[in-house]
């Protein structure tokens, strides 16, 4: 590759200067060659496996009780992180499973609980 690029470097410039060679068509060539070098594929699927998400809200669920029963410091920051998370996961799964939901946490407590019983009405078992 270097030795396409040695020749390149030395001879354009004379070229560009005669007037022989345009410098925004050299510019928008090496434009295009880097962009299909470095060609991103499509991203993925944005949602984690079923099995994954039941386990994490069986897991923060666990958490949410044990962080309520205690008398940790910190314990309303606590379960306020813990919900955040609870929600954004049950929502997640909500996607997954193509359960009608709200957009975005934090969910009111109804809709939580409609969320959960859409979820468990599909075969979601946490």
């Amino acid at each position: 590759m270097v030795w396409l690029l040695l020749p390149l470097m030395l001879i354009g410039p004379v070229l560009m200067i005669k007037g022989l060679v345009d410098l925004g068509s050299v510019l928008d060539a090496i434009d295009a060659g880097w962009r299909r070098l470095r060609r991103r594929p499509p991203p993925g699927p944005t949602t984690a496996p079923v099995q994954q998400l039941a386990a994490d809200l069986r897991r923060i669920a666990a958490y949410l009780e044990q962080v309520d029963s205690s008398d940790a410091p910190a314990k309303a920051f606590r379960l306020r992180a813990a919900s955040l998370a609870y929600d954004g996961v049950l929502l997640s799964a909500a996607r997954t499973l193509e359960v009608p939901a709200p957009e975005k946490p934090p969910l009111q407590s109804i809709d939580r609980l409609q969320t959960e019983a859409a979820l468990a009405q599909q075969g979601l078992d946490w």
